[in-house]
């Protein structure tokens, strides 16, 4: 295309060629707008996310210490001191705590597999109810849907034919031992309550327990807690 100049008397007339720069400039800037408003949104949603677990993961350790409690009533009252040499599944008790690693030959019990297992009826058990006017765990699970499965080991490395053969005896050297306590010593308790450990036998020892809990709640949100009891 042609441009032509015109010429008068008292001036002239110019025109040029527009290469629309003003436009290029324009849908860039909109562009680079465009790719923001996505990234702010995009994190406005990751931190709701991330807000969401914490509060399911918060909401999934709020009954953990019911459920211990209830844990090891359960376990004193369904496993005899005779019992406690023998594994339990069924019940969530084992004699040894080498059952769950992946090296059981090993002299620390890491428990390596408590998190990949598969926990059932056949190796794990539900918690028990806490019916104290509250229902704060019914059926295995508390006010917020979390189901609550335990397991409970004696913290003694022996193989499954040793507590077979009911070779799997208290020994300081295969078990680790609580801190001997004094006759009469008594124990405080969270709720504020003392009462005298009962029965006492001078300069005895008592294996630790581990305890494990798994919870599992909306959302596939499952959380692991670890306690150590002793009688």
């Amino acid at each position: 295309m042609r441009y032509s100049l015109i010429l008068s008397g008292e001036g002239c007339i110019c025109t040029s060629r527009q290469s629309g720069i003003v436009l290029f400039f324009a849908l860039l800037a909109l562009a680079v707008m465009s790719i923001a408003a996505v990234a702010l949104i995009r994190s406005v949603d990751t931190n709701a996310l991330l807000s969401g677990n914490i509060v399911y993961r918060q909401s999934a350790s709020t009954t953990s210490n019911v459920a211990l409690e209830g844990i090891a009533q359960s376990i004193a009252t369904n496993i005899s001191l005779s019992d406690s040499l023998t594994n339990h599944p069924t019940l969530g008790y084992y004699a040894n705590c080498s059952q769950f690693d992946t090296n059981p030959s090993q002299l620390i019990c890491d428990g390596s597999q408590l998190t990949t297992i598969t926990w059932n009826d056949g190796n794990s058990r539900l918690a028990p109810n806490q019916t104290d006017g509250n229902n704060e765990i019914l059926n295995g699970k508390d006010r917020q849907g979390n189901e609550i499965r335990y397991i409970v080991e004696r913290m003694c490395n022996y193989s499954n034919a040793e507590i077979t053969a009911g070779d799997a005896l208290v020994d300081s050297n295969r078990c680790v031992m609580a801190s001997t306590r004094a006759c009469g010593e008594d124990s405080s308790h969270d709720s504020g309550k003392k009462e005298e450990f009962e029965p006492c036998t001078p300069g005895s020892d008592f294996p630790l327990f581990r305890v494990t809990l798994r919870i599992s709640g909306p959302k596939n949100t499952v959380t692991f807690l670890q306690s150590f009891l002793s009688n």
